[in-house]
């Protein structure tokens, strides 16, 4: 009974609370419910634009982004336009950096957006143009020398080297002994026959000896491979040209080592001379301090041959600024990825100047002795000296600005919407440097003006960009 009284009640008062109107509910009153329907029906094109425009400020460009303020985790939705052909930044270039604007809010620049593009409010807001660059690289020398000693004569050990500076001698006996003998050694050409008399004037020829073994010096040869640091910026011109200017600094250190030989024969004549006591016809007794001389025939050996003498260079580094300006051309991407992620083909192309520090080279020489070589049957590093105390320093390049310029191919990994990443190489040329003056050891002149070779190499440059 309790029961029934309890749910009797109950239903009563939902009546009364619902304002029903056949209860008479207050004058002029609605029903919120009713107010509620209306306005839902009313206002629905206007809450779909809110929503509309809710997903795009909620949009990203890749999984890795962070949530935009004021979104819901459930509420993020990733753009899924196909990427763009040419310059990976572009048109989402820099898309973090947007002037105005909400996070995402280019999300309607992806082809096929034309109906978010619809949607978009607010001005049109603008895209970064210019980045900012670091690279580092190598360089590796792949024509031209950096010493031509056709022209100049002043570092070719064959110019000016003569073998009979040299010479060495020895005398033993006396005449009271009835034998002078006398050993001359030197070094010449293999030309002339053995026991001849022409040998005897042959073998004394200035500045005659078999070969030598001076090749031409290499970029290479003379310094280590170059290390270059460089920075710069670049303005983006559209989605597949890109113009640039940038500055760098080459180092290299500079290598030392035996660059030249000088081969020949080595000679031995020996001189003898007899003396015998004149003897008084009268009394027989000898007479004190008079000989009869009597010149024997000279004899002669030779060991073939030999290098008696080696040339050793030391460079000093190299150092080296380079300003240079250029374009690079955008293909489409190789590797299209989630957001910004892809990998672009490009070639680019620059003009500038280097300027070099001056360069010097020390020269040392080590020659044979003649003697020594010949007692132990041939010029080995014991029988080596050297002919200076001290190097010679020789003025090889005064500093100087030379023009360059290069062609490159590489490509580019966009990373994140504001950095991307960039490997290239090509062919980098380079004028020719002017050799300081110097005098030519043959004629005593001084020569000015002359120059070594163009420098053509490989670069390979690994290369990092920042938006700004």
């Amino acid at each position: 009974m309790r029961l029934v009284s309890f749910y009797l009640s109950a239903a009563a008062s939902a009546v009364v609370l619902s304002g029903c109107s056949w209860l008479g509910g207050p004058k002029g009153y609605s029903s919120p419910y009713a107010a509620q329907k209306n306005a839902h029906h009313q206002g629905y094109g206007a809450q779909h634009g809110h929503a509309a425009a809710a997903a795009k400020h909620c949009q990203i460009a890749a999984p890795q982004q962070p949530i935009p303020r004021g979104c819901r985790p459930e509420q993020v939705t990733i753009a899924t336009g196909p990427a763009a052909g040419g310059f990976p930044q572009q048109p989402q270039f820099g898309q973090p950096q947007y002037a105005n604007g909400a996070y995402g809010s280019a999300a309607g620049q992806y082809a096929g957006g034309a109906m978010a593009a619809q949607h978009r409010t607010g001005p049109e807001l603008r895209k970064p143009r210019l980045r900012g660059s670091l690279g580092i690289g190598v360089e590796k020398s792949n024509a031209g020398s950096l010493i031509d000693y056709n022209a100049y004569t002043a570092l070719s050990p064959i110019a000016g080297y003569n073998p009979q500076d040299f010479r060495e001698s020895t005398t033993s006996g006396t005449r009271a002994d009835g034998l002078i003998t006398r050993q001359i050694y030197t070094a010449n050409a293999q030309n002339q026959p053995l026991g001849s008399l022409a040998t005897q004037t042959g073998i004394y020829t200035p500045q005659n000896f078999d070969s030598a073994s001076a090749p031409s010096i290499s970029f290479d040869d003379a310094h280590s491979t170059p290390a270059t640091i460089s920075a710069g910026l670049e303005y983006v011109l559209n989605n597949r040209m890109t113009v640039f200017a940038k500055g760098g600094y080459t180092h290299s250190e500079g290598e030392d080592g035996n660059v030249a030989g000088v081969q020949a024969s080595l000679y031995r004549e020996t001189q003898g001379t007899e003396y015998a006591q004149d003897i008084d016809p009268v009394t027989g007794v000898p007479i004190p301090g008079s000989y009869t001389e009597t010149v024997l025939t000279p004899t002669y050996s030779e060991i073939v041959n030999q290098e008696i003498a080696t040339f050793d260079y030391a460079f000093s580094d190299m150092e080296r600024y380079n300003l240079e300006v250029g374009a690079r051309h955008y293909f489409n991407p190789l590797v299209k990825s989630e957001g910004f992620r892809t990998v672009t083909p490009f070639i680019g192309a620059s003009a500038g100047a280097s300027h070099y520090n001056a360069v010097t080279v020390d020269v040392s020489q080590r020659q044979a002795f003649y003697r020594d070589s010949f007692d132990e049957g041939g010029v080995g590093p014991e029988q080596m000296f050297d002919v200076a105390a001290a190097p010679q320093r020789v003025d090889l390049y005064d500093s100087q600005w030379v023009p360059q310029g290069q062609l490159n191919v590489g490509a580019e990994w966009q990373v994140t919407p504001g950095m991307a990443l960039a490997l290239e190489s090509g062919v980098r040329v380079e004028g020719a440097r002017e050799y300081s003056d110097f005098v030519d050891p043959v004629s005593g002149d001084t020569v000015s003006g002359r120059k070594g070779d163009a420098n053509i190499s490989i670069p390979l440059t690994l290369r990092g960009s920042v938006n700004f």
